[in-house]
Formats: structure tokens, C-alpha cells, sequence
């Protein structure tokens, strides 16, 4: 290989920079912010290929853990997969992407990913297959609320501009994590020790997305239109009603979508998980429960 390679793009000024230009360059957007406010911390990895200073390609490792079945499984979520346009063609993901599943082999759980469709002939060269994620939703009991057999949460919705306010949500986020003995009851495929990742998910698309529950101190990241409830993770120590919860946040709201696997399956309709243009690859005995036992990864676990 004519091109260094390079794993220190965090610690690496220069490497950093180039890095966030790329990401820019290919989807629009960057880590500067996530990076200055000390978000980005050792479980984001990007394997690069550097020519004379530039980053051309990348593959980023993300140190995953989630809580399957009571236990802590490791595994690599692989990232912002890129390659400057002018220099495609050479093969430089594929040697990236080598180096990285020999260099953690026997190391993890397993791998996963999620490729668009132009990849789907791609990834199982290198040992990847494709599999299915499950969804739940549950249509809201109309009656229930007519007869006022709902009374609801008190729901505070939060300003994420304010810093306070998000070092308190970062504070219940660690505080409930799955590693804990007050875990989250309310997620069955639970995010463990990941912060950076809430950060950054946070601090772009969910930052107006974020309601608190006071009286037990819960936040819930949702966000509803044309009837439907999307709720995209709940942090809390207590199980959560989301009939309720939808009742308290919006009179019209009909349906509730759940971008998570709920520890309560039986109680909410299960369906594939379609999203378009993205396939979840996997390697590793482990990762097929998210099929067998129709789960899905976190909207919010993705990086």
C-alpha cells in the first residue's frame, strides 16, 4: 500500500482536520463541534489512508456494548465509511476494512453494519450477511382516553441549548445506563456506557426531540406528526405506559412507532424494520438474535 494508514485521527491535529473535511465533503457534515466540546472519546476510531497530510478513506470502528439477555456483548460497529472521489477505484476501502477485521478478530462479539443499497453485493465478500431488524408500534386505545382512564405524565420538554440542561439528561443517561443496577427496564437491547454517541445524536438530529417526566425522573426522545408517535429511546428507572405518555404529550397523536426493541414486546404489534436505502450486515454468531428474536438496533446506537 502507496498511502500511510493511520488509527490516531483523534489525537492528530492535522489528521483531525483533513478527517472532518472529507466527512463534510462526502456526507455533509462533521465532528468539530462533538470533538472541541469533548464528546468524542476513545470508543470512535477512524482507520484512515493518509497521502502527503490528506485523508483519502476511511472506515470508523465504534466499540459497541449492548445488554443481551442480562449479558454485556462487545461489538464493532463500522462507520462513515469513505473515499475522496479522486481517489476511488483503487480499492482503498476494501484494505481499510481488511486491516480492521483482522486486527479485532477474536476480539469482539462480532461486526455489524448498515449499507445503502449499493453495497449489497459488497460487504458479503468480506464474511458480512444481511439480515432483518423488528419494529413495534401499538395503535392508541381511543376509549381509554375518551373515558379519561388515562390520566397521564406530566411532560416538560427540554431545551438542549441550555447547558445545564443537558448535563442533567447526560447525568440520568449515565445513571440508568445497562451496566448499573438501576438500569433501564424499558429497553430489552439496551446501549451500554456509550455517552459520546447520545452526545452526538443529541446535539444534531433529537436536540428538539427531548421531554422530561419529572415526577419520575425519566426523559423521553420522541417526536410525533400526522397522528403518529416516533419514540426513539426512553432513559428512565421506571417502565414507562407510552399510552400515557402520548396522551400527555398530544390529543391527536393515533399511533405509537418505537425505534427500539421494548422489554414488553407481547403488549405492541411487531413488523420488519424497513428503512430505505439501509441493510443491516452482521458477522457473528451473536449479532443473528437480532433476527431470531426479532430486535432491532436503537435508532440512537447508530453511527
Amino acid at each position: 500500500m502507496k498511502y500511510n494508514y493511520s488509527r490516531n485521527v483523534r489525537q492528530d491535529e492535522q489528521l483531525r482536520a483533513s478527517f472532518n473535511e472529507l466527512t463534510q465533503k462526502v456526507y455533509g457534515f462533521n465532528f468539530i463541534d462533538w470533538y472541541q466540546k469533548g464528546y468524542w472519546s476513545d470508543k470512535y476510531i477512524p482507520h484512515v489512508l493518509v497521502d502527503n497530510g490528506k485523508v483519502i478513506s476511511n472506515v470508523s470502528v465504534n466499540l459497541m456494548k449492548f445488554e443481551v439477555n442480562g449479558e454485556i456483548k462487545n461489538y464493532i460497529q463500522l462507520g462513515t465509511v469513505m473515499t475522496d472521489p479522486d481517489y476511488r477505484g483503487q480499492g482503498l476501502n476494501k484494505y481499510i476494512l481488511e486491516r480492521i477485521l483482522e486486527e479485532y478478530e477474536g476480539k469482539v462479539d462480532g461486526f455489524y453494519l448498515f449499507g445503502n443499497d449499493s453495497v449489497l453485493e459488497y460487504y458479503p465478500k468480506f464474511g458480512f450477511r444481511p439480515i432483518q431488524e423488528y419494529e413495534y408500534s401499538l395503535k392508541l386505545r381511543r376509549e381509554a382516553v375518551t373515558d379519561g382512564e388515562m390520566s397521564g405524565y406530566q411532560v416538560v420538554k427540554v431545551d438542549l441549548s441550555d447547558q445545564n440542561a443537558c448535563e442533567r439528561l447526560y447525568q440520568v443517561i449515565q445513571k440508568y445506563d445497562a451496566g448499573n443496577k438501576e438500569h433501564n427496564p424499558n429497553d430489552s437491547f439496551s446501549m451500554y456506557d456509550n455517552l459520546g454517541l447520545y452526545q452526538f445524536c443529541l446535539a444534531e438530529e433529537y436536540k428538539e426531540s427531548v421531554y422530561y417526566l419529572p415526577d419520575i425522573e425519566a426523559y423521553v426522545i420522541a417526536d410525533f406528526k400526522s397522528g403518529i408517535l416516533n419514540v426513539y429511546q426512553i432513559i428512565s428507572k421506571s417502565a414507562i405506559d407510552m399510552e400515557q405518555f402520548a396522551v400527555s404529550l398530544n390529543g391527536d397523536i393515533t399511533e405509537i412507532k418505537l425505534w427500539f426493541t421494548p422489554t414488553n414486546k407481547d403488549e405492541y404489534e411487531v413488523g420488519l424494520h424497513k428503512v430505505e436505502d439501509s441493510t443491516l450486515f452482521i458477522i457473528g454468531e451473536s449479532l443473528e438474535q437480532v433476527e431470531t428474536e426479532k430486535r432491532m438496533f436503537s435508532v440512537i446506537s447508530h453511527a
